[in-house]
């Protein structure tokens, strides 16, 4: 068997059993917080039904029937069930992507009250978003940190030095408020929030919508380029100094060959990976980035299950989603860095 066919199965295998442990620990987490709510639903439905009896029942028999109905709910929610078993039930819905239907009574403008149905109405926002602020600072981040690499100790390296350290130290939430503040309230370039979008059909629609996301991006790349483009320049800079390099530069090799034929294709492991975590890590401030602009993506859906409705479902839906994207994050790092990098092949081939 190929050591890249072994690698690919050895990662493969790693990622698997890590979203199932994941899972399971997420369904243990929420079994507790999960009996709560429905127990507060059955009580409502409880108390809903007892207002409907016939006022002509004698007690026992309003009683009688009170504790039927109460016990075929009890039954329809499965609490007759042993909790190992309901948790083990729960693990294994949640991986064939049986997310359940919200528990709030407010499918949040979606139509249709299941968990699935409601995720994936907010989820393309989030990429719009997410992805391309990501596209554009891990690019711009390479291009810049590639320059300052080759001008170390420049006024240009320098001012990057700067610029990341400021910019790095700086919450977004902060400087998504002060665009706002800036931008919005006083030069009147943008709305102050993006929801709702534009009521317009055709191109008319677009536009409106990338005017609306024009802070949230710019914020994005603002607060997370210079972090990008200061760690490209430090794996670059590394790979500068190794003795290849020096010897195809004493060749009279051409100064662009050396740093996209040879410098660039060495550091490129650890730039790949280092920029699939940074967008994972940028998918991760979702929350706050969007309840500040008021983009209407996964953290505005996540802010109004946890605050707003309770809903425990959809809330497990979004952790299980966000559990998906980090442990998928990772097994394509994984695999894109013994693609880039051979010797980790041969590594697992030996573990094998």
């Amino acid at each position: 068997m190929p050591a890249s066919f072994k690698y690919f199965l050895l990662r493969s295998l790693n990622a698997l059993i890590v979203l199932i442990v994941v899972v399971f620990i997420i369904s243990l987490v929420f079994n507790t917080l999960s009996d709560e709510m429905a127990d507060e639903i059955i009580s409502e439905e409880v108390h809903a039904y007892t207002m409907g009896l016939d006022p002509e029942l004698t007690p026992e028999e309003r009683a009688e029937a009170v504790r039927e109905y109460r016990q075929e709910r009890i039954d329809h929610y499965g609490f007759d069930d042993p909790i190992w078993e309901r948790i083990f039930r729960t693990t294994y819905n949640t991986l064939t992507f049986d997310l359940g239907h919200s528990t709030s009574g407010y499918n949040y403008g979606v139509g249709d009250s299941a968990v699935s149905s409601i995720i994936m109405h907010f989820l393309p926002r989030t990429i719009l978003l997410f992805t391309t602020a990501a596209i554009i600072y891990i690019l711009l981040g390479i291009a810049v940190g590639l320059k300052a690499a080759q001008v170390a100790g420049s006024k240009l390296d320098k001012a990057l030095s700067l610029f990341s350290i400021t910019t790095s130290s700086m919450p977004m939430w902060w400087v998504g408020m002060l665009a706002i503040l800036i931008f919005a309230y006083q030069l009147g370039w943008f709305p102050t929030t993006a929801f709702p979008f534009p009521d317009e059909t055709g191109w008319a629609y677009y536009r409106g919508v990338l005017h609306r996301m024009a802070m949230p991006l710019g914020t994005i790349v603002f607060v997370l380029f210079g972090g990008r483009a200061w760690g490209t320049r430090n794996m670059v800079t590394s790979v500068l100094q190794d003795d290849y390099i020096m010897a195809a530069r004493a060749k009279g090799v051409p100064e662009r060959r050396v740093i996209y034929g040879h410098t660039l294709k060495t550091a490129s492991p650890p730039i790949v990976t280092s920029a699939i975590l940074a967008f994972l890590l940028s998918i991760g401030g979702a929350m706050i980035t969007e309840i500040i602009f008021n983009w209407p993506g996964m953290g505005y859906l996540l802010r109004n299950a946890l605050l707003q409705t309770r809903d425990v479902p959809t809330i497990m839906g979004i952790v299980f989603l966000t559990t998906i994207l980090w442990v998928v994050g990772y097994w394509l790092a994984d695999l894109l860095y013994g693609y880039l990098d051979p010797r980790v092949e041969v590594g697992a081939e030996k573990q094998v």
